[in-house]
């Protein structure tokens, strides 16, 4: 009588496991199911609840619901991408928070090209956050989101373009120079032409203008090194050699004027009259009354025309 009741004891149990398995596999079917029926309805905050609800209840299962949980499983990182791409993009740190749960979905479940995706797409969420606080001239928060674009994309040349333009409304020249150069280079690297031209242009304004300011003053020296600062940023600017040109006449640095000033010409400065007055004048000052005479006859107009003529005429009588 006790093998036989231990007997049914055992055969109750087995049909209880039985159909307690059979329920567990239809939840997981249940929820995959559903979450299917919300992907499709473009439900995914839905979709992901009732997948992740799926891999749970299957992992309890056991093998038989392996099928069901690998599909969910790898549905899962795009789902949660998808549910980012939802959210509004002007909303960053909501983007953000979204595309971080995508990244650990994508981790949990092995998917490199989900995870590939949002670190693609979190650098240029922080960029668009660094651009907006710069229009608003929020230049420290700006400089703060770009730092974090510069972390995780370092040849990211319009994040340091848009910091170096921070830097500079800071006036912070050292690490605006810094940044402007740093966006040169990693846009010459990655073909970001458009940022190169900008990052270039900026810097080389900069520069410029402090040598005019310089020579103001009649800081010969100080210009010369601001101008030679711009023409190493872009070794075709002419007009950097035509105003170094004219400090160095007034070094009485012949050589160097005319080292300058026929670059300025050969590169082609829109201040031709002015360029050959000073080559003129580097020539005179260096006895070469010939070449000095032709560049005078050159001044064809502009402010330099009534001295030019003063030279060619009465001060070197040119034939």
């Amino acid at each position: 009588m006790k093998s036989i009741k231990l007997l049914s004891i055992t055969v109750a149990l087995l049909g209880l496991t039985v159909a307690g398995s059979a329920q567990t596999l239809q939840e997981v079917t249940d929820a995959r199911n559903k979450g299917a029926e919300l992907m499709a309805a473009g439900d995914y905050g839905g979709a992901i609840t009732e997948l992740e609800k799926c891999v749970d209840i299957a992992k309890k299962a056991g093998a038989e619901a392996d099928e069901h949980r690998i599909v969910a499983e790898g549905a899962l990182p795009n789902l949660y991408l998808q549910k980012a791409d939802q959210v509004d993009n002007k909303d960053y740190p909501a983007v953000l928070k979204a595309l971080e749960e995508a990244k650990a979905a994508a981790e949990k479940y092995n998917s490199a090209e989900v995870k590939a995706k949002v670190d693609k797409a979190i650098p240029m969420v922080y960029l668009g956050m660094g651009s907006v606080d710069f229009q608003a001239k929020k230049f420290l928060e700006a400089i703060a989101s770009l730092d974090q674009v510069t972390t995780l994309d370092p040849n990211m040349a319009r994040a340091y373009f848009i910091k170096g333009a921070s830097y500079q409304s800071l006036k912070e020249d050292d690490k605006m120079i810094e940044n402007y150069k740093l966006a040169i280079e990693k846009a010459n690297a990655t073909g970001d032409a458009a940022t190169e031209k900008s990052a270039t242009s900026q810097l080389n304004k900069f520069f410029f203008n402090n040598g005019i300011t310089a020579m103001k003053v009649k800081k010969w020296d100080e210009a010369i090194a601001s101008f030679n600062k711009a023409i190493e940023v872009d070794p075709a600017y002419a007009d950097a050699y035509y105003r170094a040109t004219s400090c160095y006449n007034n070094k009485k640095d012949w050589e160097n004027a005319i080292t300058n000033g026929e670059k300025a010409i050969e590169l082609g400065s829109n201040s031709v009259d002015g360029i050959y007055y000073e080559l003129g004048t580097a020539y005179a000052g260096k006895k070469d009354n010939g070449k000095a005479c032709e560049c005078f006859k050159k001044v064809g107009s502009g402010p330099y025309l009534e001295a030019a003529k003063y030279q060619i005429v009465t001060a070197l009588k040119c034939k």
